[in-house]
């Protein structure tokens, strides 16, 4: 299994990565980066704030 990181995770295409990449089986998601403007916050409140931006 490759360990894979998510760069701009809170994006729609960040999010897309994520979703795809959930339950395959060559890949295993280790790490999630986003802008500051998402730091400190948990995943689900970050993507519920940029769904509006």
């Amino acid at each position: 299994m490759y360990k894979v990181a998510i760069l701009g995770s809170t994006g729609m295409v960040g999010q897309q990565f994520i979703s795809g990449l959930q339950n395959h089986p060559w890949f295993e998601v280790t790490c999630l980066a986003a802008s500051e403007r998402s730091s400190g916050k948990k995943y689900i409140d970050a993507i519920k704030n940029s769904a509006g931006s």
